[in-house]
Order: C-alpha cells, then sequence, then structure tokens
C-alpha cells in the first residue's frame, strides 16, 4: 500500500488531538531531560507498516502505547530518531555532554540508553494519557514496550499491521539538529478519534488505482513531442509544477513511464529497483539530499536524477555528496534533461555535471 496524504482540511480533529499530543512531547521530556524540547507537528499520511519503515531515513526508537478501555488492543506509537533517543536518553542520566555527542553520532539504543529510553517512555505516555482522557471519550494509554525499526527493515514487526496513520513531527532537543519522528496509530483507531472518515488526496488515490500517477489530462503542448518506445520508469517526486511540466515531455520523448508520487510522500528504495527517481530540491528542503543518499546506499540498481533549484556551489557539492547520477540546474533546457535521461537509459557515463544555471551560481 502507498503512502496518499491526507486531504487539508479531513482530518481536523485529529490534527487538533496530534498538536496536543505533539505539545505532550515537548512539556514531559523536556522537563525530565532538564533541556528545551519544540515539537513542530507535520503532515499525516495513511500507509501500511512496509512503507512506513520504507519512507525512514535513519533508524528510529520506538516507544508502543498500549491504548485501554474502549480501544483495548490498540496501540499508539511513537517513533524517534535514534540519534534523538540516545541523546534524551543520555540527558536524563546527567551524562557528560561529550559523551551524549558522541553516542548522539554512533546513535545505537542499547544496554542502558534502552533502559533509560524506556524511562522516558513511562513519562510520555502519562503524559499521552492525560491528553487522551481529556478529549477521547473512554480511552487510555500507557507505555508497552519499545524497540528499533531500521530504513526498510520492521523485522520485530513494531509497526504492526494494517493501513496505519502516520503523523509527522519535527523534533529539537536542546541545541541538536532538528530531527523527523512519527505518531501513529491504525487507521480505524484515527478515523475514531477523528469523528469521521480521513479522507486522502483524491487525485493521488485515482492515479494510483489507475498505475499512471502523473499521467493528467493537461496539454502543455505534448502533442507536440514525439512519442518514443517505453523503456524504462521514472518515479517523480517533485514539488514544483514547472518541473513536473518539463518531466512530462522529457518523459515522452525518450521513453520513460511517468509515475508521479504525492509532494508529502518519500521515496521508498526498495520500492523502486531497476527505475530512474527524479527529486527536485527547492531551497529550505535539503532532506531530499539524504533521500537520495539513502536510495544509493540501499543497493539496488536505482539511479537518482536531482533536479536544483536556485543552484549554489554549496548545493551543488551537497548533491554530489549524496551520490547522485545527474545533477540538473534549474531552471534549464528541456533538451538538456532529456540527453541525460537517455544516456541513464542507454547505461552510457551520466554526466553529474549541472547545466548553466548552476555554473554562473
Amino acid at each position: 500500500m502507498a503512502g496518499s496524504p491526507l486531504r487539508p482540511g479531513g482530518g481536523k480533529e485529529l490534527n487538533r488531538l496530534f498538536a496536543l499530543l505533539c505539545g505532550a512531547v515537548g512539556e514531559t521530556l523536556g522537563s525530565l531531560v532538564g533541556r528545551g524540547i519544540q515539537v513542530r507537528p507535520g503532515d499525516g499520511t495513511v500507509l501500511d507498516a512496509e512503507a512506513l519503515a520504507g519512507a525512514l531515513a535513519r533508524p528510529c526508537a520506538v516507544a508502543r502505547g498500549a491504548l485501554d478501555k474502549g480501544y483495548a488492543g490498540k496501540l499508539l506509537l511513537v517513533l524517534f530518531d535514534s540519534a534523538d533517543a540516545v541523546a534524551m536518553a543520555g540527558l536524563l542520566m546527567m551524562t557528560p555532554d561529550e559523551v551524549v555527542q558522541q553516542r548522539r553520532a554512533a546513535g545505537t539504543v542499547e544496554g542502558e540508553a534502552a533502559e533509560a529510553f524506556a524511562e522516558l517512555g513511562n513519562v510520555l505516555f502519562s503524559g499521552f494519557g492525560n491528553v487522551l482522557r481529556d478529549n477521547v471519550p473512554d480511552a487510555d494509554v500507557r507505555l508497552q514496550d519499545h524497540g528499533v525499526v531500521r530504513p526498510g527493515d520492521d523485522e520485530k514487526h513494531l509497526l504492526g499491521s494494517g493501513p496505519l496513520v502516520a503523523l509527522q513531527f519535527m523534533l529539537k532537543v536542546g541545541d541538536y539538529p532538528e530531527s523527523t519522528g512519527h505518531l501513529v496509530l491504525d487507521l480505524a483507531t484515527a478515523e475514531a478519534w477523528n469523528k469521521g472518515p480521513l479522507g486522502t488526496v483524491p487525485e493521488e488515490q485515482v492515479l494510483r488505482a489507475a498505475g499512471t500517477a502523473g499521467a493528467r489530462v493537461e496539454d502543455d503542448g505534448m502533442q507536440d513531442v514525439p512519442a518514443a518506445p517505453i523503456r524504462g520508469t521514472l518515479a517523480a517526486f517533485v514539488v514544483q509544477p514547472e518541473v513536473f511540466r518539463m518531466l512530462r515531455r522529457s518523459c515522452r520523448r525518450v521513453g520513460l513511464e511517468l509515475r508521479r508520487h504525492g509532494k508529502a510522500e518519500i521515496p521508498n528504495p526498495a520500492a523502486h529497483r531497476n527505475e530512474i527517481v527524479m527529486l527536485d530540491v527547492p531551497p529550505g528542503e535539503e532532506r531530499r539530499f539524504d533521500w537520495c543518499r539513502r536510495i544509493k546506499e540501499f543497493g539496488t540498481p536505482t539511479k537518482v536524477v536531482l533536479i536544483l533549484l536556485h543552484p549554489s556551489r554549496a548545493r551543488v557539492a551537497q548533491a554530489f555528496l549524496s551520490r547522485a547520477d545527474a545533477i540538473v540546474g534549474f531552471p534549464c533546457d528541456e533538451q538538456q534533461l532529456s540527453q541525460k535521461l537517455a544516456s541513464m537509459l542507454d547505461d552510457e557515463p551520466v554526466p553529474t555535471g549541472v547545466g548553466p544555471p548552476a555554473a554562473t551560481s
């Protein structure tokens, strides 16, 4: 099951409750570890456990809460970047800052760090229980267990099964870099808490069901582009409409089946074997470099194209370090992009230099 973004306004009540739970994360853990913890709610996505694990950029420590009363048998999960889980555990144990830094870099949640993380989970779910009792009839929660999930690997089935709703949040512990976490519920519980169905983006549902994501009925002069025989598939994770319009023409010209993914989706390396993945990187979306690096490190024959909006020398360097197969500065000429895509299909060495916009930055 591919991830489907929640429709704006479709989960109003759930988003309100989610914001309260995020507030509880900052308040309970911040007071416990003695550092300021900031939490910013993000977007929600409906997906399954495999897709969620595949969407993770880094290993995550998972605290699993057992719901009680009217929701007995259901789980509420919290996923923290393992580096922040280790950092919070170290702060709880009053570990010297330099040691916390070292352990945070390693990001291994085991031994005394795992025990401290369990203590954090107990206090956190106590705070969650207060939120639920005040806002959801006949609901309570307590910590059940904890573990670690790695990108693409939920070996111990910590994430559960069936359709899930993953609500993303950004977490900043003290002066450490901000990271991404998730609150996760099964879909039925999420809709009960929402007091109604959770609508996903209709366009994404239709396109995925048809297997032709990205094949809009927009003209954009497509009839003037000669259609080459299909020779491969390109998975487009692009947010800029002008990039996608150019990409449609290039794919038609070189013979690539274009599959467009939702703006809130994160590429799952295991799902794009033998495909070309395209990511556009607007300013402020540097996490997409990490997505590229994760795809390349996964070990599958997947090629990645990065489209840099407003390229600079620093961003080009980031793209090189992320091991992209091709780097293109935008705006660029459609023929330039088409040539790079064609060279990938021909299995020729792909030039990784950017076009004129990047070269003059």
